[in-house]
């Protein structure tokens, strides 16, 4: 009896001792996503965001890293303490291990309100795919908005650019300068699009058919409804009534805002907004 008892109990401790075990597994599963940070891969230190726009984007970049295996991250700031944009992003790249994977890949968009600095930089197997041609793409795509103040919707842009771009090069089509990124066309503006061509040659159509069977003819001066001999002139003089003078003012060159100017260098693009 004391024998059966022993079995059971060394049973018992084994059972448990498995099942204190299931834990760590389903950890070591869920990492094969990368964590996020502490902060999350949306960092708003400038407070540019709502609670819930902050939330979208987040969700947003979660789902491209599920996806691609590759970080999208934004991170803004008022406080700059006189770096470079592309230098502070890489400082802050490599403090905070924003990067995803073996070869820490990521795409990062920086934006600093002191000096109204924004830049992009890559990483690892991102630096191939977002180029300095694309970056500058996506670049030149936010960068009204951000003068706008309208900052979500920039930061959509971004992601969503973001997510062309990687599912372009999944399929091997990866944008540069012999390979240049088309915006897609929305079926909605295709449609209207469509309907307007087809009224004005409709309407074109139909303005000549019109004009084809009008068989008047239009005289070109008064004497073309006289009679012949039915009006004589007896006296003519020429009268100055009036002069007209046109004046158009000069157009003063204006100088060219710097804010749509931008810079790569190494794995990073910079401007002004």
């Amino acid at each position: 009896m004391k024998t059966v008892k022993k079995c059971g109990g060394i049973l018992l401790a084994a059972f448990l001792l498995f099942v204190s075990f299931l834990p760590e597994y389903e950890g070591t599963a869920a990492e094969e996503t990368e964590p996020v940070p502490a902060g999350g891969w949306i960092q708003d230190g400038a407070g540019l965001l709502t609670e819930r726009e902050e939330e979208k984007l987040e969700e947003q970049s979660g789902e491209i890293l599920s996806e691609y295996g590759i970080s999208v991250v934004i991170v803004t700031t008022n406080r700059f303490e006189g770096y470079d944009i592309l230098d502070w992003e890489r400082k802050l790249f490599a403090e905070k291990e924003f990067g995803a994977g073996e070869d820490n890949s990521s795409l990062m968009l920086g934006i600093s309100m002191a000096e109204r600095d924004w830049g992009i930089t890559a990483y690892g197997r991102a630096e191939q795919i977002f180029g300095a041609y694309g970056r500058e793409t996506i670049g030149e795509e936010i960068l009204d908005d951000l003068s706008d103040g309208d900052y979500y919707d920039s930061f959509a842009v971004f992601l969503d650019m973001a997510n062309r771009f990687l599912a372009d090069a999944r399929k091997g089509k990866i944008y540069s300068e012999s390979n240049h990124y088309r915006k897609p066309v929305n079926p909605i503006a295709a449609v209207f699009g469509a309907a307007a061509v087809s009224f004005i040659v409709s309407l074109a159509v139909v303005l000549v058919w019109k004009r084809g069977m009008n068989t008047r003819v239009l005289k070109s001066g008064a004497g073309d409804y006289l009679r012949k001999g039915s009006f004589h002139l007896t006296n003519r003089s020429d009268l100055f009534l009036y002069h007209t003078v046109n004046r158009t003012r000069r157009q003063k060159n204006k100088s060219h805002s710097s804010s749509g100017r931008m810079h790569s260098s190494g794995n990073g693009t910079k401007g002004k907004f």
